[in-house]
């Protein structure tokens, strides 16, 4: 039991006994919120209160101290809630919020959103179990230092509807006046919040309290000295701490024994107050206790081992400094008991007046920082390999071990991220040059490797404590990677506020700026993740002839491969060719490449074997892709390889090959165990297999003549549709905008099929809604090629229901909205020009239906389409329509297409062959369209 226990508790009782008869009250919720300004005795009230309570067999939390950099959001403090409940409950919880807050940069707002109320209800559920079998007190100090300045309203929010929802608990919030006080008497009635404000004592209170602590140190201040320390102290209990205490360890001032009361105040009023001089003899360093004071004033909490190692102790007299210390009012033990820290307004104090005097330059700090810089970074390596020897238990041991093991890797995860903060601040407070380098070197990396961006915005928060003085180069530094963090979010508004802010930046930079590559890459970036290729690509390319001109090989093959993808998307295959040529050749010329290079010489090769087999060169395709499997499969990167096994099986199921597909489809998904991890893998993965199943579907028929006479396999169908229903399911929860276009227009047109030929209305009305989502989604991400494939998709299913007058509108809005696409994307307008042709078709309007033909199927055999959409399909089609026309009109139109085909070799070849036929079927029982 800490001094501070032993005291007799003064001049708060109202307020105790107060706080007690609601804690007794059971079967409530309470919340009761206690303010004052530092020093006046929260934290005394909360010891005191937990002292009577555990008298009277009512158990409390611990106290659970917000002055810890540990405090960043709502859920840090749930997580020492949790600690309070059943040890399974602590582990279920932090397991669930690691969970969390990875997904935040996985999931949709919404799903993210909807994962949140389910842990904050799981917390609940636990509270109110285990407050059905007693009332639960929770007391929670310094709440002013909850959450990050910015979000500390959001902070105080949740803790309101987290409170609103139990049933038998009561907590005790204390702190100094925050946003804490209007947010809760907003949310709770009169009845269920009770308010205090905790003023400074009376005179009659002080002097019972100097009174209780001579009892307590069996020491005599004397008359003389209190009051003294009465009038100076103006009733604030810290105040009256120092005072007495500090006599009693005999480092009091000599004024204030020697000196008349009347004339200590014109002293005081040259040094700072009382306060000041409550403190100031820290300045002379005469123990390890002045030492240790100073320390904690700018790093904490500590343990005796951090004592050791920051004081340059021996651990036994760390541990002996560690327990002494608590013997002080002003040290707080925290964390369970196993760290201490300074109380708050001693830390205020011995900042605002001892490090001013005894190190104004701030050299003193900055060394004890260098010394803590590296005292913390070599415990962030030790902590690391802990973390791979609990990996590989949890991989070898039984099932019932391992969620133990899986909790023990998340405290140890919590541990490096909380030691990696203190490493990080400690180098950037000792030298901001070396310090920033260091803090941008470990934050890429948690970026890049890790994806942790929930620690990288704290990590940000951080640094910018130190903003104002960072040099311009630095302050650039800092804004183009915040805009690489912004590329790994989902909002679509924060990413065009980024462009617009770079684009500021990039126009007031001077030609030969050391930063303009990065900042058009990142451009180039943001541009792509908004579908702006053709901004995109401006970028990059500005970006890339940087590079290249300033010899940076390394960036070469980065670049140009990002300039090859922007082409590929533009349809422009011959320089997207190029650039992924050249980018290859640059990689080429390092001799010995490391993994990041080989990845994406990787990439560069998957990207090729794509392009290849969009132009229909199969053979090279594959084999871009096996090298592009065989390079991944070096440095043991299993979700790239699955990444190629989706695009190779993609371009299998353009060609037809959808038994291939499927087995490449399936090993792409067994590669991914982890759903948060690999979602857009399986994303892309479920929805070429829905593709693949679709096509698949099809039943051949010879005698079909029009696209609503098709018959697929219902089961094959259903099976596209489960697919693509797991595919649309994880774009939805991950928030995977690109995805969505694509995949809701194929599910439409699945959804449709079935529903057509279940004569199932209800479907047919889903995958309406699904396509026109699809259209929405495409516009506002402006993905044109979905935009306008999901437009001939409204046209195509009012085909089927025979809803003839829409088709012009659809034709007209595809040529007033897109027709600068009309040469990027040909499939799509040769497919409406084919659709007005079969509407013309059915109503006997033979002349205007092949002029139709004759415009739209050169486009078509252009693109050569895919599935039932390939050319091949669309001519047996049409060869069948032909078969239905009387002879001679038959002839008349077969010339009639020939002649329109003039420059096209294949399509006239094709049209000889359909006079030929027509000329055989002359001598056989003529036909008519019936």
């Amino acid at each position: 039991m800490f001094e501070i226990d032993k005291l007799e508790f003064v001049g708060r009782e109202e307020h105790l006994n107060r706080i007690i008869s609601l804690v007794q009250k059971t079967n409530t919720l309470h919340v009761v919120l206690v303010e004052g300004r530092g020093g006046i005795g929260k934290t005394w009230l909360l010891n005191e209160l937990q002292n009577r309570l555990n008298q009277i067999q009512l158990v409390t939390s611990e106290i659970i101290d917000c002055d810890t950099p540990i405090f960043n959001d709502a859920e840090d403090l749930c997580t020492q809630i949790a600690k309070q409940l059943y040890d399974n409950t602590y582990q279920e919880w932090l397991l669930r919020l690691r969970q969390l807050r990875e997904d935040e940069n996985h999931l949709s707002e919404i799903a993210y959103q909807e994962e949140r109320r389910q842990i904050e209800k799981f917390l609940v559920d636990e509270i109110n179990r285990k407050s059905r079998q007693q009332r639960l007190v929770f007391l929670i100090d310094t709440v002013e230092k909850l959450g990050q300045p910015e979000i500390r309203a959001e902070v105080w929010e949740y803790i309101a509807n987290l409170c609103q929802q139990l049933d038998n608990a009561v907590f005790i919030f204390a702190g100094r006046s925050s946003v804490a006080r209007p947010i809760l008497e907003r949310s709770f009635k009169e009845e269920e919040l009770t308010y205090f404000e905790l003023n400074e004592f009376t005179h009659e209170d002080v002097q019972t309290y100097i009174i209780s602590k001579e009892e307590q140190l069996h020491f005599n201040l004397g008359k003389d000295l209190v009051e003294k320390i009465i009038v100076l102290s103006g009733g604030s209990p810290i105040m009256i701490e120092f005072g007495v205490e500090y006599a009693y360890r005999e480092v009091i001032p000599d004024w204030l024994e020697s000196e008349d009361i009347e004339t200590i105040p014109a002293r005081l009023e040259k040094t700072g107050g009382f306060e000041a001089e409550m403190v100031r003899h820290i300045t002379q360093l005469r123990t390890s206790m002045d030492r240790l004071t100073l320390l904690l004033s700018r790093i904490y909490p500590l343990d005796s081992y951090d004592i050791a190692n920051l004081l340059e102790l021996s651990l036994e007299d760390a541990e002996k400094l560690f327990i002494d210390a608590q013997s002080y009012f002003f040290i707080k033990p925290v964390m369970s008991g196993n760290q201490i820290s300074l109380h708050d307004i001693v830390r205020d104090l011995v900042d605002k007046y001892v490090w001013t005097d005894i190190d104004p330059d701030l050299e003193w700090r900055k060394r004890d920082s260098r010394i803590a810089a590296k005292y913390f970074e070599q415990k962030d390596y030790q902590l690391g390999p802990q973390k791979r020897i609990l990996e590989v238990q949890l991989s070898s041991d039984d099932s019932h071990k391992v969620a133990n093991i899986e909790f023990l890797i998340e405290e140890l995860k919590q541990l490096r991220e909380f030691n990696t903060t203190r490493w990080l601040w400690n180098a950037l407070y000792a030298d901001l040059t070396t310090g920033f380098e260091t803090w941008y070197k470990v934050t890429n990396t948690i970026r890049t490797q890790a994806k942790k961006i929930s620690f990288v915005k704290q990590l940000l928060t951080l640094l910018k404590q130190f903003e104002k003085d960072l040099n311009p180069d630095q302050k650039l530094r800092l804004v183009i990677f915040e805009s690489r963090i912004v590329h790994a979010l989902k909002d679509k508004s924060t990413t065009e506020h980024e462009v617009k802010k770079l684009e500021g930046i990039l126009s007031e930079q001077s030609s030969n700026s050391s930063h303009k590559a990065d900042i058009y890459n990142v451009l180039g970036i943001l541009n792509t993740k908004l579908h702006l290729y053709d901004e995109a690509l401006k970028y990059q390319q500005e970006c890339l002839s940087l590079v290249q001109g300033n010899r940076l090989s390394s960036a070469i093959p980065r670049v140009a491969n990002q300039v090859g993808y922007l082409y590929r998307q533009l349809n422009k295959f011959n320089e997207a060719e190029k650039y992924y040529k050249l980018g290859w050749d640059a990689a080429m010329e390092v001799d010995i490449p490391d993994k990041g290079l080989t990845q994406v010489m990787a990439s560069i090769q998957n990207n090729l074997g794509f392009l290849y087999g969009q132009q229909k060169d199969y053979v090279k395709a594959e084999q871009c892709f096996k090298a592009a499997i065989d390079m991944w499969s070096s440095v043991e990167s299993e979700r790239e390889i699955a990444d190629a096994e989706i695009a190779s099986a993609a371009i299998l199921v353009d060609n037809g090959n959808y038994i291939k597909a499927k087995q490449l489809l399936e090993r792409a998904l067994s590669r991914c165990d982890n759903e948060e991890n690999d979602n857009r893998i399986l994303c892309r993965a479920y929805f070429q297999l829905g593709l693949n199943q679709w096509f698949s579907a099809e039943v051949v028929n010879e005698a079909v003549w029009d696209v609503t006479q098709v018959q697929w396999d219902l089961n094959l169908l259903s099976l596209a549709q489960d697919a693509l229903e797991k595919s649309l399911k994880l774009a939805d929860k991950y928030g995977l905008e690109e995805e969505l276009p694509k995949i809701l227009h194929q599910t439409a047109s699945v959804y449709w099929h079935l529903g057509f030929q279940k004569c199932d209305r209800s479907l047919q009305e889903q995958a309406l809604k699904l396509n026109d989502r699809s259209y929405q989604t495409s516009l506002e991400y402006n993905d044109m090629r979905y935009a306008i494939d999901s437009l001939v998709g409204k046209a195509e299913f009012d085909y089927y229901a025979k809803a003839y007058e829409n088709i012009s509108d659809y034709a007209r809005e595809l040529s007033d909205r897109f027709l600068s696409y009309q040469n990027t994307y040909q499939l799509y307008f040769g497919r409406i020009l084919r659709i007005e042709g079969d509407v013309a078709f059915q109503q006997a309007n033979y002349d205007l239906a092949f002029a139709k033909y004759a415009q739209g199927i050169p486009k078509i055999f252009q693109d050569g389409g895919f599935g039932p959409y390939s050319i091949q399909h669309e001519l047996n089609l049409l060869q069948k329509k032909i078969e239905r026309l009387p002879i001679e009109l038959a002839k008349t139109l077969i010339q009639q297409l020939k002649h329109q085909w003039q420059d096209n070799k294949a399509l006239k070849e094709w049209c000889d062959q359909q006079m030929f036929l027509t000329r055989i079927r002359a001598t056989k029982q003529p036909s008519s369209h019936a």
